[in-house]
């Protein structure tokens, strides 16, 4: 079976490589700082227009 893929890490990734070839290193580490809470499962992101916003988990679980 193949591997499974977060597609969560892989868009943000792309979104740092985007943000740093702009020259927008303030916006690739705050990109940056939210994949690392994300990984960490201190927040979840959504995509709108495709940029993310993240949510504390804590609200996540009250929202369902």
């Amino acid at each position: 079976m193949g591997e499974l893929y977060d597609f969560t890490e892989f868009k943000m990734h792309q979104l740092i490589e985007h943000c740093a070839d702009i020259n927008r290193a303030d916006i690739a580490t705050e990109i940056s700082n939210a994949l690392d809470s994300y990984l960490l499962g201190d927040i979840r992101i959504e995509f709108v227009d495709g940029w993310p916003i993240a949510y504390d988990t804590e609200e996540s679980a009250a929202d369902t």
